[in-house]
């Protein structure tokens, strides 16, 4: 089980956050981090991390590159909260704090567009739970404190919900879409994973059915699985219409948002001062809701590790071609390898396929690199997966950065010398609904206000550190080989 923050300091820390967001003071001073000596200034290097196109079909049907950016930051400006990155998680943070600081100025920097990131790019699959949180549930089932393990359910999960309300009170069009997922088995070791899944949510008093190779094939029609799992309480969404959905929530609750502002430096301080390509802002209280991107600013370096991720998207089927494939359902579906195959139906009937690899560039490089061999390689297991799609022609092709901690678990909390610089990410591939609930979580440590102590396993983390270059290279590398043997397994 992940290590539990301590109580206490998590505490100090909430109310030091507090006080200092009320009132803003000068000056910027350096400090020392869990015994390392933290620099005063964290600069990025120069360098876009994506192309002019996404190719992306999600970013293509919000309609992000074909609207014209906002305003970029200009001059020098003073805020009461600075947010540095337009992702679910900036976004979230931006809405709740606003509507709970409505007196308070908000300025939210994004370096590119607003939802242009893992944001925009992912599958936008909602699953219950936190990375971390199963084996906590699992722990407390196993010791009959089942009233506490439905809690950690509740609480970890607690993201759907949100995401269900800004979907329908809040007016977000993101194709909410209510529908369960299906987790596969490949082996027979899958399927021992899969029972004992069963049996959690059983006892969590949630219904989760096995579905046997030939009840599968009923739901989809896929080749290569034992069998498959439902997974309660989840969901699908178009993620880049959930972002493009925030932004205009944020903007009418009267936070500022800045596009074409990536943070060039970020100076550490009671006062935290941002540097970006034509302007600064100096805030009392900085969220870095950069996640995947956090190491170029010299934050959570070789903890938070961007991990490279490939989909494809075909034209969209007709309703033979899905009738085809027994899939009136539209359930999505992933299996329980680490490296997993997922694929879902769009809106308009395409077929998304994702996963299958990770890959990550020495010293942590984010790069959107056309031609790509994994592009090639999920093509290939598209038609495997679903013989019945070999013809059908392949229409996008992007990538995304997803940030992973070592143990694949998030943290959010504070970090730099005077804790008001707060962080949230580490979301390992699962950070559609968590990223939304930490804006929430944000919020209240903004506040002063006690979180719930589910969340204690995530609080004030400190992700495991990878070794540095050339070492973190290598290593992935040897990693990866071993996780696809126990993949097979």
């Amino acid at each position: 089980m992940a290590q539990k923050s301590n109580p206490t300091r998590s505490l100090s820390r909430r109310t030091f956050i507090a006080g200092t967001a009320a009132a803003a003071t000068a000056g910027g001073v350096a400090g020392w981090v869990g015994g390392q000596a933290l620099e005063k200034r964290h600069r990025a290097p120069a360098g876009p991390f994506f192309g002019q196109r996404s190719h992306c079909h999600w970013i293509e049907s919000a309609g992000i590159e074909d609207t014209p950016p906002l305003a970029s930051l200009q001059g020098d400006q003073t805020a009461d909260i600075a947010i540095v990155g337009g992702g679910y998680t900036g976004l979230s943070a931006a809405l709740h704090l606003a509507e709970r600081f409505p007196e308070r100025r908000i300025v939210l920097l994004e370096g590119t567009r607003v939802g242009y990131g893992a944001s925009g790019r992912n599958c936008g699959l909602l699953l219950p739970f936190i990375n971390g949180a199963e084996s906590i549930a699992h722990e407390l089932v196993d010791a009959g404190r089942i009233d506490e393990a439905r809690k950690v359910f509740d609480a970890t999960s607690a993201g759907i919900g949100l995401i269900q309300e800004l979907a329908e009170q809040r007016g977000i069009d993101c194709e909410f879409e209510p529908v369960e997922n299906l987790m596969g088995a490949v082996t027979a070791q899958h399927e021992g994973l899969l029972e004992r899944q069963q049996s959690l949510f059983a006892a969590l008093g949630l219904e989760a059915t096995w579905l046997s190779e030939t009840e599968l094939r009923q739901r989809v029609a896929v080749e290569g699985y034992r069998g498959a799992l439902t997974v309660p309480t989840s969901a699908m969404i178009n993620p880049a219409k959930l972002a493009t959905g925030l932004l205009a929530l944020v903007r009418a609750a009267g936070v500022e948002v800045h596009e074409d502002s990536p943070a060039l430096e970020i100076e550490p301080g009671t006062t935290v001062r941002v540097r970006t390509p034509r302007g600064t802002v100096r805030a009392p209280v900085l969220v870095l809701a950069t996640n995947a991107y956090t190491h170029h600013l010299g934050f959570m370096r070789n903890q938070v590790l961007p991990i490279h991720s490939h989909s494809i998207a075909t034209a969209p089927l007709s309703e033979s071609q899905i009738e085809a494939l027994s899939w009136s359902g539209r359930e999505p579906f992933f299996d329980v390898r680490s490296f997993f195959n997922l694929f879902r139906l769009t809106a308009d009937n395409r077929v998304l396929l994702s996963g299958g690899d990770g890959f990550y560039y020495y010293g942590g490089a984010a790069i959107d690199r056309e031609g790509h061999p994994d592009y090639e390689r999920l093509t290939r297991e598209l038609g495997q997966l679903l013989p019945a799609l070999a013809d059908v022609p392949i229409t996008h092709r992007w990538v995304g950065h997803v940030g992973t901690t070592l143990d694949f678990a998030p943290t959010i909390g504070a970090v730099g010398p005077t804790d008001n610089i707060l962080f949230a990410g580490g979301y390992s591939g699962h950070g559609v609904t968590v990223a939304v609930l930490a804006g929430r979580l944000l919020r209240d440590l903004v506040a002063g206000e006690p979180l719930d102590p589910a969340y204690d396993f995530v609080l004030d983390r400190k992700p495991p550190r990878a070794p540095g270059e050339p070492l973190t290279s290598v290593g992935f590398s040897l990693a990866k080989r071993l996780i696809r043997w126990d993949d097979a397994r």
